[in-house]
């Protein structure tokens, strides 16, 4: 009787698998990994409560990864069909260097259901040092360290030779031909020899922020000019490099800068975008790189040290945000500003209260970023709250299965004396 239930249960099953399968997200440790590390894909998505699925297995077939899991239901189990999020881990070990499809599937009985699939490159950093190792499909410069030290060079870069120059410190430089969204291989030529670096150099689009390829930098504000109540603002950010070279999408926003940076210290210049200054690194250039931003009132002596503005990476968004300990009080304006790693979103800012006290936020994408913003100015939701000082939560409020990572601040301003501080989650 029991092996009778479970063919239509496993097709329910299946089939309740396959209209959610479209929020399973692939992600992976590291996120821009080389062929000397050993690489994990995370898979997060939607499940029926009860039912679970375990991982199975990693096949690796050429360049077509897939991740299995076992979806089949426990014997006897009848699953709830509430859903609820999971989070499973594939060691993948270390791949050789190229592009790889990862296709993740869920197997139940003699059924397999495809849950989600991306593009993975393992890079072969060693063979030759490359750097940039991530350019734009219109092309770009390059150089690298001469494996056969001061002798003469040509490059060939995706089947397309092309001529190097060398300096004294056995370096080489080429300009790298368009090509299209990639990984392809880099050969130098030379009397000596030939030396070939295996998926050695990143196409991409630059009108995309692939996450494979940048690490996004947030400076949260870029303000200068006149405020509420006679107030006069100055935003000062400051990027510092030590002598490694960074390397970024898009030219820096300061005065005479490049989208490349070896020393020396910057400023960014203030463009009034309420978003403030959303930057894309070339992921493992920009990790010696330091940060400082400040905003102050000009037209008051109080402010003349200014307020402490954090500087954001990647790692520091999160699915929810709370905000601890934020005073009430009818002489403070508050204002929360939020970003999200998706191009859009519907989210509720909840106080402590009884009954809970809640408003919707709106994000809307960032012009030339994958990211979105949006604002509000929360006082009146804080003078609803139940206790003195309280606490701020921001959780997602559309009908997406899995939140995207955000990151947030609140910002309370004295009235009388334009003093300004900074609660970050």
């Amino acid at each position: 009787m029991l092996a009778r239930l479970r063919v239509p249960l496993l097709c329910s099953f299946l089939l309740l698998v396959a209209a959610i399968a479209s929020a399973e997200t692939i992600r992976f440790d590291p996120p821009n990994p080389t062929g000397s590390r050993s690489v994990d894909a995370i898979l997060t998505g939607v499940w029926p409560d009860g039912c679970l699925p375990i991982v199975r297995s990693v096949e690796i077939t050429s360049t077509t990864i897939k991740l299995h899991l076992d979806a089949t239901p426990p014997p006897g189990v009848l699953c709830s069909l509430a859903l609820g999020t999971y989070t499973r881990t594939f060691h993948m070990g270390i791949l050789p260097p190229g592009g790889y499809t990862v296709i993740a599937v869920a197997e139940a009985g003699s059924t397999t259901t495809e849950l989600a699939r991306t593009q993975l490159i393992v890079r072969d950093a060693e063979t030759l040092n490359i750097f940039p190792y991530a350019v734009p499909s219109t092309g770009g410069q390059i150089s690298m360290t001469n494996p056969f030290f001061l002798a003469g060079a040509t490059l060939t870069i995706g089947g397309v030779t092309v001529p190097a120059d060398s300096n004294i410190d056995g370096l080489l430089f080429a300009n790298a031909p368009p090509h299209a969204p990639g990984v392809v291989d880099v050969t130098v030529n030379s009397t000596p020899g030939t030396v070939t670096s295996k998926a050695a150099l990143i196409y991409y689009d630059p009108a995309a922020a692939d996450p494979a390829v940048f690490d996004p930098i947030l400076f949260p504000v870029s303000f200068a000019g006149p405020g509420a109540l006679g107030s006069q603002w100055l935003t000062e950010s400051f990027i510092y490099a030590n002598g490694s070279p960074s390397f970024f999408r898009d030219p820096l926003p300061c005065n005479g800068c490049s989208n490349s940076l070896s020393t020396g210290t910057k400023q960014l210049i203030n463009d009034g975008n309420p978003w403030g200054h959303v930057l894309y690194a070339v992921r493992g250039t920009a990790e010696s790189l330091a940060f400082a931003s400040r905003i102050r009132d000009t037209s008051r002596q109080s402010q003349t040290a200014g307020t402490e503005v954090p500087v954001v990476r990647e790692r520091d968004f999160r699915n929810q945000l709370r905000f601890l300990n934020i005073p009430v009080d009818p002489r403070y304006r508050v204002m929360l500003r939020l970003w999200s790693l998706s191009d859009s979103g519907q989210f509720s800012v909840i106080v402590d209260s009884t009954p809970a006290q809640f408003q919707g936020l709106t994000v809307a994408k960032i012009p030339g970023t994958s990211m979105s913003f949006g604002s509000m100015d929360v006082t009146s939701l804080l003078a609803k709250a139940g206790n003195n000082p309280t606490n701020l939560t921001v959780v997602t409020s559309s009908s997406l299965a899995i939140p995207p990572p955000i990151w947030g601040m609140v910002s309370i301003t004295n009235n009388d004396t334009q003093q300004v501080t900074i609660v970050s989650p």
